[in-house]
């Protein structure tokens, strides 16, 4: 990529249009300029230019000198930049408390949403993973959640992406001789588990992530359903944290 595109590219993640960019840095290259040599360069119309530089000039980007009666025109530097943007940044930290104040005041959403199948657990573990949560909690056999996908699927995506965005979770799993196993791997999965007593009956895998809870049910049922309520998650996770502390390790 040539330099002058990278720029080009770069003044439009800053906010320019493509004509704004292409002027500025004609601007640049020429110093003082007349209109007539910024569309020469630019192969901009005059026509065009004249409200681009109104605009860009009401903007600080450029200047406007008469010499001798004739209008030229000045790209200021390109530090000015580092300044604009050390004032927006000031503007927007004076007016944080306002979105805090908004935020507090709305009410929270509450919903249900149903994933069916193997491709709907499959959406459901993305949400997880764009939620940008850092821990989730589960109550499970240990084993249902293979009922939806192959293990290696489960083994070498979701826990890989786990992994990746150093997500940990937390698990009250039915002891048996399966689960036994797989909370073996729990120090290299960042996974803590606790067991709870064997033939305990959970046929839905319940996983808490934030104000969302699902149920996880098995492949007779074959659904995902999610449920965002930060009263329902809490009333859950106070239930977990009890049984956490009673729970037995391995």
């Amino acid at each position: 990529m040539s330099s002058s595109k990278e720029l080009n590219r770069a003044l439009i993640a800053f906010g320019f249009d493509e004509k704004e960019a292409s002027l500025y840095l004609a601007g640049i290259e020429l110093g003082e300029a007349s209109i007539l040599e910024l569309s020469r360069l630019t192969k901009l119309p005059r026509t065009t230019l004249y409200p681009i530089l109104e605009s860009l000039c009401r903007r600080g980007y450029f200047r406007l000198k008469s010499l001798q009666g004739r209008k030229k025109f000045v790209a200021n530097q390109p530090e000015m930049f580092i300044k604009h943007l050390a004032d927006r940044q000031e503007k927007f930290r004076d007016i944080l408390p306002l979105f805090d104040a908004i935020k507090s005041d709305a009410r929270e959403t509450v919903g249900v949403t149903i994933y069916e199948g193997t491709d709907g657990f499959k959406q459901f573990w993305q949400q997880i993973f764009r939620s940008g949560v850092k821990e989730y909690c589960l109550f499970t056999t240990g084993t249902q959640m293979l009922d939806y996908v192959k293990e290696p699927y489960l083994m070498k995506h979701i826990i890989d992406e786990r992994l990746k965005r150093s997500i940990r979770s937390r698990q009250l799993v039915v002891e048996t001789p399966e689960a036994r196993k797989f909370v073996k791997r729990d120090s290299t999965e960042l996974r803590e588990s606790r067991f709870l007593p064997p033939h305990t009956k959970i046929p839905a895998t319940m996983l808490l992530f934030g104000n969302d809870v699902a149920f996880i049910t098995t492949r007779k049922e074959n659904s995902v359903i999610l449920v965002t309520s930060g009263d329902t998650t809490v009333t859950l996770r106070t239930m977990f944290e009890l049984l956490w502390s009673n729970a037995r390790s391995m």
